[in-house]
């Protein structure tokens, strides 16, 4: 079924509706990019932190424990 078949069968307007559809689509996934962007560079920013403060944490914890545990 080619556009021109829709156009007379529907009429002009559905097909005007298809693509106002279409384009309204295609703009909320042009939108969401640079969100979807956004978010992943602050999981890795907050995977980082949290792993450098874990790792600060722990360590003087755990050489605590290795000391005392010898003693």
């Amino acid at each position: 079924m080619s556009v021109f078949d829709v156009m007379q069968q529907h009429g002009p307007w559905r097909l005007a509706g298809f693509a106002a559809a279409l384009a309204v689509f295609l703009l909320l996934h042009l939108i969401r990019w640079p969100l979807a962007l956004a978010a992943r560079l602050l999981l890795a920013a907050q995977t980082g932190l949290d792993a450098r403060l874990a790792a600060a944490v722990t360590s003087e914890t755990t050489e605590h424990g290795r000391r005392t545990a010898h003693v």
